[in-house]
């Protein structure tokens, strides 16, 4: 079951995203802000977003597995713990790298939301 977990959060995690930057002024604003990288296409982009949602659900559902954590609750709190790793690195982009602090709130909330939502629906496996 812990598979099946793993690749419905990674879909979830997916859909997430999608929506996010599909929303009109996340979309205008990561459009005005961010530069795609020359020569990946679409397809890849979203493949790639796919392949790292696995990546975060596989290790989520590994650290509620070592832990002995199972349900919901276990995985959503886990999801927050996990997800300050991501907004502390993106703060850094800020500080750092002149990140513009309104693109780097979106993507900072696609982490936090995909983190404690995969947790959520990995603990419904797990």
């Amino acid at each position: 079951m812990v598979v099946v977990g793993v690749v419905a959060a990674a879909i979830v995690s997916f859909v997430i995203s999608a929506v996010l930057y599909a929303t009109p002024p996340v979309a205008a604003l990561v459009s005005r802000t961010s530069t795609p990288r020359p020569g990946v296409g679409v397809p890849v982009q979203m493949l790639f977003v796919l392949l790292r949602g696995l990546l975060a659900a596989t290790v989520l559902a590994l650290l509620l597995v070592a832990g002995d954590r199972h349900g919901v609750a276990a995985g959503a709190v886990l999801g927050a713990i996990v997800a300050i790793l991501p907004v502390t690195i993106l703060a850094g982009a800020v500080v750092h790298e002149n990140v513009p602090i309104p693109t780097a709130l979106v993507h900072m909330t696609d982490w936090v939301l995909k983190l404690v939502i995969s947790g959520v629906v990995l603990g419904l496996f797990i």
